[in-house]
C-alpha cells in the first residue's frame, strides 16, 4: 500500500509540473545546445538548503559529463543569487527563458528517487532540453568505484565551480568570530516542538528534557578530549539552542533557526541557514549529534566537505 501511495503522489506531482509547464509552451524556439536546467520555483516542494545543494551538484556533474549547458533556477521562496552567485560557471536563468517545446523539452521529476539512473535518463533522451527537480547526490552511484574522498573531491570542485558568496552572505560573515573551532551539530526536526517539518512526532516534557541531557552528555564527553578548543553548537530547534546557552559554557551563533521550505522571500529572515553553513564549513572539526529518534541530517556533513573540515558522527 505504500509503494501504491508514493506512486500516486509522484503521479500527481507530474501532473502538477506538466500544468505549469504547458502554460510556457512554445512549439518555436529551439534549444541550440543542450541544456539542463534544475528548478526550485515553488511548485512543489523541494528539501532544504543541502537537499537542493544535492540535485544542483549532482545535476552540474551530469552536465559536464554529456557537455549539456547548466542552468539554476531558484526564485522560491528567495532568489538564490541573494546568497550564492556564479563563479566560473554562469548558471543565471531567467523566467522568460523557461519556454516548453513539446517536441525538445522534457520534465524529469527526481525528488527522493535514490534508485534513479539519471545519467542514462539525460543520456537516452532525444530531448534538447530538461527542466529538473532534484533533492538527491548522485554522485556516488554515477562513480561507484571512487573512494569516497575521491567523491568528495568531486562535490567540493563542483561547488566551488559554480558559487561564490554574494557581497550581502560576505558581509555577514565577516562579522561573526574567527578562531579556530570545533562545531557540533543537531537537527531535532518536531521532536522538541519548535516547528512543524515531514516529521509529525513531538516529545513530551520529561521525554523532551531526557534527550537534551542525553545530547548534551554526548558532546562534554567528544569535548573533553579538545580542552584548549572553542566549542559551537547548531541546531534546527532553538528550544535546544537556548538549554546550550543557558546551562553550558558552549558557544552559538545568534538568531532563530529557519527552514528554507518556509514561503518567506525575506531574505534576512533565511540568512542564519547560511550563515550556520558557512560557519560550519569553517570549522576545525564537525560533529554530527544523532541520538535515538534525532533526525540523520546531512547538513553538517556537506558543509564540512565544501570547507574542508573533518566530519564524523556522534550515533546512539
Amino acid at each position: 500500500m505504500k509503494l501504491v501511495k508514493k506512486r500516486i503522489a509522484r503521479f500527481y506531482k507530474r501532473l502538477v509540473l506538466l500544468k505549469y509547464y504547458l502554460k510556457k509552451i512554445d512549439f518555436f524556439t529551439k534549444q541550440e545546445k543542450r541544456q539542463i536546467v534544475i528548478c526550485f520555483d515553488g511548485n512543489l516542494p523541494h528539501g532544504g538548503l543541502v537537499d537542493r545543494l544535492k540535485g544542483i551538484i549532482s545535476m552540474y556533474e551530469i552536465s559536464k559529463t554529456l557537455g549539456f549547458e547548466f542552468k539554476i533556477f531558484f526564485t522560491h521562496p528567495f532568489e538564490l543569487k541573494s546568497f550564492l552567485k556564479p563563479n566560473l560557471i554562469d548558471w543565471s536563468i531567467n523566467e522568460k527563458d523557461i519556454r516548453f517545446n513539446v517536441f525538445s523539452s522534457k520534465i524529469v521529476y527526481l525528488m527522493n528517487d535514490f534508485g534513479a539512473k539519471p545519467f542514462e535518463i539525460f543520456k537516452k533522451s532525444k530531448a534538447n532540453n530538461f527542466y529538473v527537480y532534484c533533492n538527491v547526490d548522485y554522485l556516488v552511484s554515477l562513480y561507484p568505484n571512487k573512494k569516497e574522498d575521491e567523491i568528495k573531491g568531486i562535490w567540493k570542485d563542483n561547488y566551488n565551480d559554480l558559487f561564490k558568496l554574494s557581497d550581502y552572505l560576505k558581509g555577514k560573515l565577516n562579522l561573526l568570530p574567527s578562531q579556530s573551532r570545533i562545531s557540533f551539530h543537531t537537527r531535532f526536526t518536531t521532536l522538541l516542538g519548535d516547528f512543524s517539518d515531514s516529521t509529525k512526532k513531538v516529545l513530551d516534557k520529561n521525554e523532551k528534557l531526557a534527550l537534551i541531557k542525553k545530547v548534551d552528555r554526548s558532546i562534554t564527553d567528544e569535548v573533553s578530549k579538545y580542552p584548549e578548543k572553542v566549542i559551537y553548537v547548531f541546531s534546527d530547534s532553538n528550544f535546544f539552542l537556548n538549554y546550550i546557552r543557558q546551562n553550558t559554557l558552549y558557544k552559538t551563533l545568534e538568531g532563530v533557526p529557519k527552514h528554507i521550505e518556509n514561503n518567506n522571500s525575506d531574505i534576512d529572515y533565511h540568512l542564519k541557514t547560511f550563515l550556520d553553513f558557512y560557519f560550519l564549513a569553517a570549522s576545525e572539526q564537525v560533529f554530527l549529534v544523532k541520538i535515538d529518534e534525532m533526525y540523520h541530517s546531512s547538513f553538517s556533513k556537506y558543509a564540512a566537505i565544501i570547507g574542508g573540515a573533518k566530519f564524523e558522527k556522534i550515533m546512539n
